[in-house]
């Protein structure tokens, strides 16, 4: 995303009568402090963000750790937007020092992405709760630096950070972890080092717009803060229906807690399809353990078989949970397929990395 946002397509309105709302809306409209915008499932988070990018006349950009939750909010992933590598990014790294040009060399901004950056004035971060505090500090780094303005926190740019530490939680691996605990008391976005030098105000909406049925909003509520009784899970689980089958062809999917069932619930699928079958087998190179491969080494599908994209495509006509149907597989063995929205594209193959980070304390890095 290399342009600032303007409006949005749809209008969104804010509850006048939610004081929380309001305290949020005049701290963005009014002054230069950061917020933390919390607040259980449905009590209007991305409603709020929506308003925002709506009617600020302050210039922003929305940005997001997934590529999923960016589409959501119609932003740009924080990686593809900073240019921020997919390693851990500490604090004394020294590819982000000023001596020698280390910093420019690392990110090799355009002329068009320095701009944007000297002249955004809000930002904007969705799902805050999967954003690592090592993310944090590099965007700290990173606008002080090209905003010319070292002296304060993220260059003097406010933030606006929206999400429940309660659900999705920052994605750290064994290696990663190790490396990370050397600086941080935990992963977290709040223990980020640059906290020390300016305060969030936190605000947290109390409300809740998603459910009007108090007892499930009740429910939900001691799920989340982990005090759910026996009474309360009985109650969800009176709500499932073991005999359910859903349409065929429709693009439904089926969730399951064990691989297992849906191997079988696949291959059942898959045979119940007339046609020629076809096995596309991946190839590894180096070390990648079979265990940590997204999909099967060996790939099956017929024509008229459901898929799923477990990977964003660069070009952003599909992104990872897209649904598709098959539609076709050519005799040169190219696979066609038709998403939900009609679209059709012959896929190619992708390539996946395993990536391993250790730390090298005599460089530090």
């Amino acid at each position: 995303m290399e342009k600032f946002h303007d409006k949005m397509e749809e209008n969104f309105v804010i509850d006048t009568g939610n004081k929380e709302f309001q305290d949020a809306l005049s701290l963005i409209q009014y002054t230069t402090q950061s917020v933390f915008l919390t607040g259980k499932a449905g009590t209007g988070k991305s409603t709020f963000l929506k308003y925002v990018c709506e009617h600020t006349k302050k210039k922003y950009v929305v940005l997001a750790p997934t590529g999923v939750s960016a589409i959501n909010v119609g932003g740009s992933t924080i990686h593809s937007f900073f240019k921020m590598p997919f390693r851990p990014m500490l604090p004394d790294d020294p590819d982000l020092s000023l001596a020698g040009g280390r910093i420019y060399e690392l990110l090799k901004y355009n002329k068009k992405q320095r701009q944007l950056l000297r002249e955004v004035e809000l930002i904007i971060i969705d799902e805050i709760s999967m954003v690592r505090a090592d993310m944090i500090d590099f965007i700290d780094r990173v606008l002080r630096v090209y905003s010319g303005n070292m002296r304060f926190p993220f260059g003097g740019k406010q933030l606006l950070l929206v999400g429940d530490v309660y659900q999705l939680e920052p994605v750290v691996t064994s290696d990663m972890r190790d490396i990370l605990s050397r600086f941080y008391s935990n992963f977290y976005f709040f223990s980020a080092r640059v906290f020390r030098e300016m305060s969030l105000v936190p605000i947290e909406l109390q409300k809740v717009y998603r459910q009007q049925d108090e007892r499930f909003v009740e429910v939900l509520d001691k799920i989340r803060n982990n005090t759910a009784t026996r009474e309360e899970l009985d109650l969800l689980n009176s709500r499932y229906l073991p005999q359910y089958e859903p349409e065929k062809d429709n693009f439904s999917i089926t969730l399951a807690t064990r691989r297992d069932q849906v191997d079988y619930i696949n291959e059942n699928r898959l045979s119940g399809l007339p046609g020629k079958e076809y096995t596309f087998t991946g190839t590894i190179k180096g070390d990648f353990p079979e265990g940590s491969l997204p999909t099967s080494l060996e790939l099956v599908v017929k024509t008229g078989a459901q898929v799923i994209f477990i990977k964003n495509d660069p070009e952003r006509r599909w992104v990872n949970g897209t649904i598709g149907m098959i539609s076709d597989i050519t005799p040169d063995e190219k696979i066609e397929v038709v998403l939900e929205s009609g679209e059709m594209y012959e896929l190619e193959r992708c390539v996946w990395e395993n990536i391993k980070y250790t730390y090298n304390e005599k460089e530090k890095t």
